[in-house]
């Protein structure tokens, strides 16, 4: 008997990714389409129905079902995404909107974007065979997930692993949530801009200090090529990081942390040594003993979407 598939769909705040993956981990079709949030719920959820119908079509098996990953606060059982700050989202009831626009008795499930790509982890990336791990991605932002016994752990209100707005230092840099010092002003993209302006006129003559139009990529580059300012910051973000793994060893006692997101996984290199050694200076020796840091192996984003899917089978 043929397995059927799993279509997953990433939705982010500039573009939305679809996946359609076998039971064995294999991608078989990969799209993407702009968000355009500024059009609004309905125009995006327009968009997300166009690109699983084109998924639909490409299938040559049945598929059992569509996992979405979502930024925000949300509701997996209602389907219902309460607070979306990137897409401008208020009480969208996606699981309705959706069921309107696709086929009759498709399966749909809904999870927190980092979640998702937890389970894409454990299913087929660098937490194959680990019941109990967390999963960090720094991007623009810094999210995370945690696993405990195979299973995701969600809160009472679905707001489990907010990681990136643990303030480690309430008098510092402002964060978008209103608070100061959240982990994600100093690991992610967002926090390594803020360091070069801030850390610039220590460094300079770093072609960095002053620049206008520095990016991301701008900053790695010059770290690649041994840049003061750009490996000061990168340090910074790195202990950071490793505060940040420090609760969650400390919380969860994971067998493994797997870092992602865009900026995590381009930066690992930097980030990765100096956040581990942060966290084991910071944490009860038995605590983490046996812990491995990983880098995650899912470089495709609604891979992770689609394997809720098979979360639960």
């Amino acid at each position: 008997m043929t397995e059927p598939l799993a279509a997953g769909v990433d939705l982010g705040g500039t573009k939305i990714a679809f996946a359609l993956v076998d039971r064995e981990g294999a991608v078989l079709d990969v799209q993407r389409t702009p968000t355009l949030a500024s059009e609004g719920p309905a125009a995006v959820l327009d968009r997300i129905a166009a690109g699983i119908h084109a998924l639909l079509d490409e299938a040559r098996r049945p598929v059992a079902g569509v996992g979405i990953g979502s930024p925000g606060h949300l509701d997996p059982v209602a389907g219902v995404v309460h607070n979306a700050v990137n897409l401008g989202w208020q009480g969208v009831r996606v699981y309705d909107e959706l069921r309107r626009r696709l086929p009759p008795g498709l399966p749909l499930y809904l999870q927190k974007d980092t979640n998702a790509s937890a389970v894409g982890e454990m299913l087929f990336g660098a937490a194959r065979g680990v019941r109990d791990f967390v999963y960090l991605a720094a991007g623009t932002g810094l999210g995370g997930a945690a696993v405990t016994g195979g299973r995701l752990i969600t809160g009472a209100a679905n707001n489990a692993m907010e990681v990136g707005h643990l303030s480690l230092d309430p008098d510092g840099r402002p964060c978008g949530c209103g608070t100061r010092g959240c982990a994600e002003t100093v690991v992610s993209g967002l926090g390594l801009l803020a360091g070069v302006r801030e850390r610039g006129a220590e460094f300079p003559d770093s072609p960095l200090s002053g620049a206008p139009d520095v990016t991301t990529q701008a900053i790695l580059a010059a770290a690649t090529n041994g840049d003061p300012l750009a490996l000061a910051v990168l340090d910074d973000a790195g202990r950071a990081l490793g505060e940040v793994m420090a609760a969650c060893a400390c919380l969860f006692n994971p067998a493994l942390i797997v870092v992602g997101g865009g900026m995590g996984r381009a930066a690992a290199r930097w980030l990765l040594p100096v956040a581990e050694r942060e966290m084991r200076r910071r944490v009860f020796p038995p605590a983490v003993e046996g812990l491995r840091i990983a880098e995650s192996e899912i470089t495709i984003s609604a891979m992770g979407a689609a394997c809720l899917v098979w979360y639960d089978q």
